[in-house]
């Protein structure tokens, strides 16, 4: 609903004008016709009312009796309002053969109407030499001849019809315009309004640049783009500067990690080697003049500083793993055996493309990083027994799934902003994970829900092979 509102409204508004202009076309037309029935029926009362009256010098038998009241009544037939105004209409009494007896004043022009023959006694709609209408009714009179009653539509109903029309041509153009800027609004508003949105729904902030969202006459929308547009360089910006600084961070942690190792190589392991050669030196000096007990403890002695010793080592191999220099295959297989170990027996299956040994030493690291961390987090938060690896290349991208069978979580509830608050909360394996990934340029796609396991699919450009 609210995704089409704005559409909705326009619709709502298109259809109440237009109802409100066919209404205005049907209230303008039942009052012409209203009206047009009022004229007809009033100029047939005109022509029934001087038809039955007697007329003055006519051969009617009452005619020559009471001459003043006869001359009263007709004079009061004509002082009927639409017989007062020459151009209103008129009436005329004709004899047999057409002449005129009687007529009201400036009737003697309607004879030509008398010509056009029209029926007795019905209403009919005539039209004089000028163009002017009239609704005409003949009747019959009683002293044998005709009464002509004509009332002029031109001139009464014209101001009238004249104003309906103003008003229905005000609504026409009302409606027109409001059409025509639901169009306009449509066209240059709502629709690239869309278009924007539909362009911010497929931008990924922070890599997609935006050049122009919108060109056209609407300023408002232009200030919009451009503050778009803005924005969108101010986050690649701040993006530049955060993957800037997790690289600096990173390459801070694995120089202190290079360094860590090479104290405790050089340091502690050289200690413990040193120790060891003198406890061998010490048994072969005593001979075998040393007793028993002592025998055992030099014995004792040598083997836990020789387990100190490895230990060290391997310290050393995981702060700064020398066999990444063998390549990514070699590497994963002797990580994976590591960890295997580690976690107690946890079954881990590896499958690595081999043309990846080309990779550059950071990105193999990478890789290795997101693997312990991974493997990490599938054995101490999810209990999983197996975790998969699968790292090939594919359509100019290097494509890393890690998949385990551990309890799982609901991965709806994380994004790539979510990683960074999670290191605030302690949990700081995927927030790990999503710095190396972004350091490759990279994406992470997160798919797990509970008792399902958790799968890890993470893609970065390839890096080209120098010939």
């Amino acid at each position: 609903m609210k995704k089409n509102l704005l559409l909705l409204l326009m619709i709502v508004v298109t259809l109440f004008t237009a109802i409100s202009f066919f209404i205005s076309v049907y209230a303008f037309r039942a009052q012409e016709l209203a009206m047009d029935s009022m004229m007809r029926s009033y100029a047939l009362d005109l022509a029934e009312n001087f038809a039955n009256a007697p007329v003055p010098g006519s051969g009617h038998p009452f005619a020559g009796r009471g001459q003043p009241q006869r001359m009263m009544r007709f004079r009061m037939l004509l002082t009927t309002p639409a017989l007062q105004s020459r151009d209103a209409g008129g009436v005329l009494l004709l004899s047999r053969e057409g002449s005129i007896l009687a007529a009201s004043p400036g009737a003697e022009r309607l004879l030509p109407l008398w010509e056009r023959r029209p029926p007795l006694g019905e209403p009919q709609e005539v039209r004089d030499s000028k163009g002017d209408s009239y609704y005409v009714v003949v009747n019959t009179l009683q002293d044998d001849g005709y009464v002509l009653a004509a009332v002029s539509k031109t001139y009464l109903l014209a101001p009238l019809i004249r104003i309906w029309r103003f008003w229905l041509f005000s609504a026409a153009g009302a409606s027109a315009a409001i059409f025509v800027g639901i169009v306009l609004l449509w066209r240059y508003l709502a629709a690239p309004l869309r278009r924007i949105v539909e362009e911010l729904k497929g931008m990924k902030w922070g890599k997609d640049r935006i050049v122009r969202l919108y060109a056209g006459p609407v300023s408002e929308l232009e200030a919009l783009s451009a503050v778009i547009g803005r924005l969108s360089v101010e986050a690649i910006e701040k993006e530049a500067l955060k993957v800037r600084y997790v690289t600096d961070l990173v390459q801070a942690q694995e120089n202190t990690r290079k360094q860590l190792a090479r104290e405790l190589h050089d340091g502690a392991l050289q200690s413990a080697v040193a120790a060891i050669k003198r406890i061998q030196l010490a048994k072969e000096a005593a001979g075998g003049s040393v007793n028993a007990t002592l025998r055992e403890h030099l014995d004792n002695a040598e083997d836990v500083v020789r387990i100190a010793a490895d230990e060290i080592r391997g310290y050393c191999d995981e702060l700064s793993p020398s066999w990444v220099k063998l390549g990514l295959v070699s590497a994963m297989c002797e990580i994976s055996d590591r960890l295997s170990g580690a976690y107690g027996g946890v079954a881990i299956d590896i499958d690595v493309d081999e043309t990846l040994d080309s990779l550059p030493e950071e990105h193999m690291l990478a890789l290795i990083r997101i693997f312990q961390e991974a493997v990490s987090n599938s054995v101490r938060h999810g209990d999983a027994h197996t975790v998969r690896a699968v790292i090939g290349r594919e359509d100019g991208m290097i494509r890393c799934s890690i998949e385990d069978d551990g309890s799982g979580f609901d991965s709806d509830a994380y994004s790539e902003t979510e990683y960074e608050r999670l290191r605030t909360t302690g949990h700081r394996g995927l927030a790990n994970i999503n710095e190396r990934v972004r350091l490759l340029r990279g994406t992470m796609r997160l798919e797990s829900r509970p008792g399902k396991g958790c799968r890890i699919d993470i893609t970065f450009p390839d890096i080209p092979v120098a010939m």
